[in-house]
């Protein structure tokens, strides 16, 4: 009587997580959009988060996210404001005057990124330095350096 071959136990293994981007640009998306507070002197204040998940040649077995903050404040010139009209165009926010606009509708969208890395005088006390998104825009807009970084 032959025995059966037994099947491996496979079992997935999901990515970690990763904040430590290096300095670059880079293809992601925006994978979470939330609102938040922040505690100040006057009082608490409102802020929208965006968690992005970064491609990161270099990094490929993890899963790399950074997050930007931006006071929630869609007047004009406002950074929040600057940043949805990058992303969607002008006449959007100017067909929302008045009304309101959900930034709901951003998660699942496709961005290209600007990560740098702030030094701090605190610098000592951390492995690592502050990652910094600095600069959202639309695919295609930016020179991405990802290749270059996959290549070396």
């Amino acid at each position: 009587m032959l025995m059966p071959k037994a099947n491996p136990l496979v079992v997935p293994v999901p990515k970690d997580t990763n904040f430590r981007i290096p300095e670059g640009k880079y293809r992601a998306k925006i994978s979470n959009v939330r609102k938040g507070y922040i505690e100040k002197q006057s009082g608490t204040g409102e802020l929208v988060r965006l968690l992005f998940e970064v491609q990161v040649p270099s990094l490929p077995k993890t899963l790399n996210l950074a997050k930007a903050e931006f006071k929630l404040d869609l007047n004009s010139g406002s950074e929040l404001r600057n940043v949805l009209t990058r992303l969607l165009g002008k006449d959007v926010l100017t067909e929302a005057g008045g009304g309101t606009f959900d930034l709901g509708q951003l998660t699942g969208r496709d961005v290209e990124i600007e990560i740098e890395h702030v030094i701090t005088s605190r610098r000592d006390e951390y492995e690592y330095p502050l990652v910094k998104v600095c600069d959202i825009r639309s695919p295609g807009t930016l020179p991405l350096n990802e290749y270059k970084e996959a290549n070396q």
